[in-house]
Parts: C-alpha cells; structure tokens; sequence
C-alpha cells in the first residue's frame, strides 16, 4: 500500500513539474522574429517576458556563428539594424540549441536582461549599445561580446554564468546624459566619476570572466571598473586598455586562475578584501609601478601607499598593507624577483609614510630615527632590493674622502709644501752651477752609493776568509742594487740639456731648453698629483674598509677625518652586506 501511494505521489510531482513548465513561457519566438520585432518596435519600451527565444537552423541563418565574416568588423553605421526604443528582456530563455550570433545591430537606449536563462553561447558581434547593458538575476551559458562598442555602462548584478567574455571591444561614458528612469540607478551622478562596469555578485557565480584587448576610452569624468563580491573560476584581462580609468575589486575572490597582462593603468588598483591564487595569479608588477594599489572607499580619490589619511587609519593602512604583501609573497613563490622587489618598495614607501606621521603627531627621537633611516634605506639602497645601488654609492663615498685627504699631507708620499720647495730649489741650482743632472741624482743617492762601495770592499776583503759560496751569493745582490742606479745615471747623462750654466747659453738654445724644461716640469707635477691621487684613494679605501692602518699615515684633522669614515663606511658595508645575501637567499 505505502509503494502504490508512493508512486501516486511521484507521478502527480512529476505531472505538475511537467505543466509548470510548459506553463512556464507563453510564446516561443526565433531569434530572427525577436529581432525584427525589437527593430519594428515604435513604443518608447520594448518588453519582453515569459518567452522561449530559439534558434531556428532554417530562418535563423543570419545569426550564425558560422556564417562568414571579416576578421574587421564593417562600423559604417548604415549597415547595422538600428533599434531605437528600450529592451527590457524578463523571464525569458535565451538559445539553447545552438551558437547564436547576433551582429552589426545598434541598440540606440539601454539593453536589460532580468531573470533569464539558458544560452548556450550567446554572442554580439559587432553591436553597438549606446545607453549601456544591463543584466540581473540570470542563470546563463555562455554570453560574449566581440568588436563591440558600449557606451554608458554595463551593469551586473547576481549573473551565474559559465563563460562572460569580451573581446576587443570599447567603451566609453559621457557624464552628462541622463539615462532613462527605466534603467536600475538611471539617474545622472553628481560626481567626477561614473560607474562604466558593475558588477556585483554575492551568490552567484561568474566561472570565467575575460576582458581581452579591450579599451576604456578616456572622458571627462573618471570611469569605474568595479567588481564587487562573489566568487570567480578564473578572471583574465589581456591587452586591455584601461586609459584613466579606476579598476576596483571588492570583497571577491579568484579560485582557479587571475591574469592580468599586457595592461595600462594610470589609476592605482583597487583592492578591497581581494582573495587570488598566490601559485597561480600572473599579473607583473610592471603594470603597476607607476600606479601601485590603492583603496576606493569614496571615489574618486584612493587611499594609497601616499595618503596621510591613509596612515593615520590604522584598518586602512594594515587592510592596504595586507594587499601589497599578497602581490609580494605571490611573487616570492614565483620567483619573479623583479616584481617582488618591485612591490617591496612601494609597500616600504608606505611604512616610511607612517613613521613620518607619527613623528609629527609624537615628535621624538625614536620617531625620528625610524622616519630618516627609512629615508635612508631607500635612498642607499632601495630598501635592500638594490646592492648594486648600495655598492655605487659606497663608492663615490670612497672618492669624496680620497678628494678630502689629496689636500691633505701623508707619510705614505710625503708631498708637501716643504717637499715642493726642496724641489724647487734643486731645479734653480741646476740653472745656476755647472752640475749636471746626473750630479744632482748622484747627490740624492749619495749615502746609499756609499753603502754600496763598502758592501763591495767588504766582499773584496773577505775573500779568503769566507767561503766561496757566500761570495757568489754577494755578486749578484750588488749587481741588482746597483743596475737601477746604473740605468737611472744613464737616463740623465742621456737627458742632459744644459751642459753648462743657464746664462751661457744662446738665445735659441734658451727657449728650445726652457720649453723642454716647462714640459718637463709639467709631467712632473702630472706625475706627483698621480702619485697623490693613488695615495689618497688607497688611504680612503682602508679607511672605508676598515681593514686597519697600524699607525695612521695622516695628522691633524685629516685623522679625525679617517676615524669618521671608518665607522661610515663599517655602517654602510653592513647594510650592502645584508642587501647581497638578501637577494641572493630569493633567487
């Protein structure tokens, strides 16, 4: 007894599910009759509801997917079906059967689809939508829009869809015209900005959404891309041209894949409780650098890494804050270095912000300290990112205190004032006497000569008392300490110019000499500020480097000076130090 009402109870179910829905749509046109009657429609507001719209392989052929077509679409408005009054689609079933394509049509008022379902692939090519595009509580297939232009705005709201796709398609706002009042929110907005893209979802579910070589054309006000709540599959914009236009997700998130490629963006992007997988989100932060993220809380103006507001809120500051390190830790596991470091700096940028704030509203030597060496970290190397940066800048550091000890004297070469005026007064005493310049050098040497001829003697003397290996061994380190003096008298002896006194000479052999003499004197200075030069930049690198002197070769102030770089350069090669290992630990 229980199965037979059982199966009673079943089949009534079944009967009343049957005839509710061949009660659910009244008429059942093809996709040719839905357009010819949009097109021949003369009342301000076309309205459709509880109807089957069907693909019709006979009649239908025009809106073929297959039908051919250039790879540019035809824009010369003559062309296209024009649909003046108002499209209000409610309750209806989109193609199922079929791909149906519905090309070169302009739509001269607002376009809204509420409560409909089915479409297989439904697709606009060509289409031209002159007061926006609305659709709302639809349950569809698939719904693409290619080479289209759309102006106003698109709005959507608790779309749950397969596939949602545009494809080199433009859109474009005009703030000064009113939409009709038969559009949801078709009121004239008293802002700057205007809502261009809405969506909003929050239990539906849009599985693929592709933006692909599309362009936001710039206007007077500022647009709005915005993507509030629910959940996506995968969400890919390529190639797409977002001009000034303000890019916003809120509260959503991106389960399987987020792309973002080949865009301009010249508003920071906004993100607001954004979720996207960290192993599987290609977006280069190249896009982004001159932008950064940002948060839209009152449009137009953000909250980014540069608002004091921004800083002064701790939620807001940690919620942007937490943004920036989703794009840094996608990054890192991406081992895209260049975007980590990228981001890096910009959320740093924001933290030197903050410290800035706290200083002026808590003046204090802490606030102080951690405001400038943020400052500095930034400046020296990029906040670590750089060593290179750090390396260069230690190194001009080296060659500023090279520059500061060059005037300064040094035991290492012993140039100074008395040094040039011992110099000085050897070359008027050659002017003056008949001394050649081999004396002069002979004179210079003349105690070492003399250390020379004794050790010579002493070997000599000393020949049958030592043995006659010890003797061999003397000859050669005589004949090498005296072959430089040797080879040097020679130069001199060769070099010789005056052979006599200044006052002797003819007048000819006066200016030849004296302009040898000039020149000579002139590749000597060269040669003392090289040798200076040297001096000084090694004397700088130790200091630098702090490897240590043993005694320090400077006096004076120059001493203190040498103690002062010492510990920059300890504080500096630190900083540099931990930037290489830090960089060299993510790759």
């Amino acid at each position: 007894m229980k199965k037979i009402l059982t199966l009673i109870l079943f089949c009534n179910i079944a009967l009343s599910y049957q005839l509710f829905s061949q009660n659910k749509y009244e008429r059942k046109i093809s996709v040719s009759e839905w357009i010819e009657e949009m097109e021949q429609c003369n009342d301000r507001l076309y309205y459709l509801e509880n109807t089957e719209i069907y693909y019709d392989n006979n009649e239908d052929t025009l809106y073929s997917w297959n039908r051919p077509r250039s790879p540019q679409p035809d824009a010369v408005m003559e062309d296209k079906k024009n649909i003046t009054p108002l499209i209000l689609i409610q309750n209806c079933k989109l193609p199922v059967n079929k791909t149906c394509n519905i090309n070169n049509v302009v739509f001269q008022n607002n376009v809204t689809f509420t409560h409909c379902e089915g479409a297989l692939q439904l697709i606009f090519y060509n289409c031209t939508f002159k007061q926006g595009f609305d659709i709302h509580h639809s349950d569809l297939g698939s719904l693409e829009f290619l080479y289209c232009s759309i102006l106003q705005r698109i709005v959507v709201n608790e779309l749950q869809i397969n596939n949602f796709f545009f494809g080199n398609c433009s859109f474009y706002t005009d703030h000064n015209v009113v939409l009709s009042p038969y559009v949801v929110g078709g009121e004239k907005e008293n802002h700057s900005y205007q809502y261009l893209f809405n969506i909003h979802q929050y239990n539906k579910m849009i599985v693929t959404f592709y933006l692909s070589e599309c362009y936001f054309l710039p206007t007077e006000v500022i647009p709005v891309i915005s993507v509030n709540g629910g959940k996506y599959d995968v969400i890919n914009f390529d190639k797409t041209g977002f001009s000034n236009s303000i890019v916003n997700f809120i509260n959503c998130s991106v389960k399987e894949n987020f792309t973002v490629r080949k865009c301009r963006f010249d508003q920071p992007f906004g993100m607001y409780q954004f979720n996207f997988p960290a192993g599987n989100t290609s977006f280069n932060w190249s896009q982004l650098d001159s932008t950064g993220l940002g948060l839209y809380i009152d449009y137009p103006e953000p909250y980014t890494r540069e608002s004091d507001t921004l800083v002064s809120d701790v939620y807001l500051f940690n919620e942007l804050n937490s943004s920036y390190r989703k794009f840094f830790s996608m990054y890192r596991t991406q081992g895209d270095i260049e975007s980590a470091n990228a981001c890096y700096k910009q959320m740093k940028n924001m933290e030197t912000m903050k410290y800035h704030h706290l200083y002026k509203q808590n003046p204090g030597i802490n606030n102080w300290f951690n405001w400038r060496f943020n400052q500095f970290l930034k400046y020296f190397s990029e906040y670590g990112t750089n060593p290179v940066r750090s390396l260069i800048i230690s190194m001009w550091t080296i060659l500023i205190f090279a520059g500061i000890y060059f005037f300064f004297y040094s035991d290492w070469d012993g140039i100074n004032r008395k040094f040039l005026i011992k110099q000085h007064l050897k070359i008027m005493q050659y002017f003056r006497s008949e001394q050649r310049l081999e004396d002069f050098y002979s004179d210079s040497y003349k105690d070492e000569f003399s250390t020379y001829a004794d050790y010579k003697k002493e070997m000599q003397e000393s020949k049958g008392e030592l043995p006659f290996f010890i003797i061999i061994l003397g000859k050669p380190l005589y004949l090498l300490s005296m072959i430089r003096h040797k080879l040097m008298a020679f130069i001199y002896r060769r070099t010789e110019l005056l052979q006599g006194r200044w006052t002797d000479l003819k007048p000819m052999r006066k200016v030849f000499t004296g302009m040898v003499v000039g020149f000579s004197i002139i590749i000597y200075i060269v040669y003392i500020g090289i040798v200076r030069a040297l001096n000084s930049t090694t004397l700088s690198i130790n200091a630098f480097s702090t490897l240590g002197f043993g005694a320090i070769p400077v006096k004076g102030v120059s001493r203190y000076i040498t103690i002062v770089e010492g510990f920059l350069g300890w504080f500096l090669l630190s900083i540099f130090s931990v930037s290489l290992i830090s960089q060299m630990l993510q790759n």
